[in-house]
Protein backbone atom coordinates (compact mmCIF):
# COMPACT_ATOMS: atom_id res chain seq x y z
CA UNK A 1 0.00 0.00 0.00
CA UNK A 2 1.38 3.54 -1.12
CA UNK A 3 2.05 6.01 1.76
CA UNK A 4 0.42 9.59 0.13
CA UNK A 5 3.10 12.37 1.38
CA UNK A 6 1.13 15.61 0.44
CA UNK A 7 -2.39 16.40 -0.38
CA UNK A 8 -1.71 17.28 -3.89
CA UNK A 9 -0.40 13.94 -4.77
CA UNK A 10 -3.83 12.07 -3.65
CA UNK A 11 -5.71 14.97 -5.35
CA UNK A 12 -6.00 12.99 -9.02
CA UNK A 13 -6.80 9.75 -7.27
CA UNK A 14 -9.97 11.46 -5.47
CA UNK A 15 -10.89 13.13 -8.81
CA UNK A 16 -11.18 9.67 -10.10
CA UNK A 17 -13.11 8.13 -8.13
CA UNK A 18 -15.52 11.22 -7.71
CA UNK A 19 -15.65 11.46 -11.00
CA UNK A 20 -16.45 7.35 -11.33
CA UNK A 21 -19.10 8.33 -8.52
CA UNK A 22 -20.46 10.59 -10.69
CA UNK A 23 -21.00 8.87 -13.49
CA UNK A 24 -22.39 5.77 -11.76
CA UNK A 25 -25.23 7.84 -10.14
CA UNK A 26 -26.34 9.87 -13.43
CA UNK A 27 -26.51 6.67 -15.34
CA UNK A 28 -28.23 5.11 -12.52
CA UNK A 29 -31.05 8.16 -12.63
CA UNK A 30 -31.07 7.35 -16.35
CA UNK A 31 -32.12 3.54 -15.64
CA UNK A 32 -34.36 5.21 -13.19
CA UNK A 33 -36.25 7.19 -15.01
CA UNK A 34 -36.49 5.09 -17.95
CA UNK A 35 -38.49 2.62 -15.44
CA UNK A 36 -39.84 5.08 -13.82
CA UNK A 37 -43.80 4.01 -14.58
CA UNK A 38 -42.80 0.08 -13.29
CA UNK A 39 -41.58 1.77 -10.23
CA UNK A 40 -44.06 4.60 -9.57
CA UNK A 41 -47.29 4.07 -11.53
CA UNK A 42 -50.14 2.38 -9.66
CA UNK A 43 -50.41 -1.32 -8.18
CA UNK A 44 -53.51 -2.91 -8.02
CA UNK A 45 -52.56 -5.48 -5.35
CA UNK A 46 -51.82 -2.80 -2.98
CA UNK A 47 -54.86 -1.01 -1.42
CA UNK A 48 -54.02 1.78 -0.17
CA UNK A 49 -51.80 2.93 -3.23
CA UNK A 50 -53.35 6.38 -3.95
CA UNK A 51 -51.72 9.29 -5.67
CA UNK A 52 -50.41 10.63 -2.76
CA UNK A 53 -48.49 7.48 -1.23
CA UNK A 54 -46.81 6.88 -5.14
CA UNK A 55 -46.03 11.08 -5.46
CA UNK A 56 -44.05 10.72 -2.12
CA UNK A 57 -41.88 7.54 -2.97
CA UNK A 58 -41.23 10.01 -6.38
CA UNK A 59 -40.74 12.87 -4.64
CA UNK A 60 -38.21 10.63 -1.73
CA UNK A 61 -35.89 9.04 -5.06
CA UNK A 62 -35.82 12.55 -6.38
CA UNK A 63 -34.22 13.94 -3.67
CA UNK A 64 -31.96 11.57 -2.44
CA UNK A 65 -30.87 11.56 -5.93
CA UNK A 66 -30.26 15.20 -5.68
CA UNK A 67 -28.08 15.24 -2.87
CA UNK A 68 -25.97 12.17 -4.19
CA UNK A 69 -25.67 15.18 -7.07
CA UNK A 70 -24.66 18.01 -4.93
CA UNK A 71 -22.48 15.50 -2.92
CA UNK A 72 -20.35 14.29 -5.52
CA UNK A 73 -20.13 17.77 -7.83
CA UNK A 74 -19.24 19.80 -4.69
CA UNK A 75 -16.17 17.35 -3.83
CA UNK A 76 -15.14 17.46 -7.17
CA UNK A 77 -15.40 21.35 -7.69
CA UNK A 78 -13.75 21.83 -3.78
CA UNK A 79 -10.67 19.46 -5.07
Amino acid sequence: MAVIRAHSDSVFALRIVFSTCLVIVLLADVYIFRIRRRLFDRDPEVVADHWAARNLRLWQVILVWLLAVDLLVMMLWRL
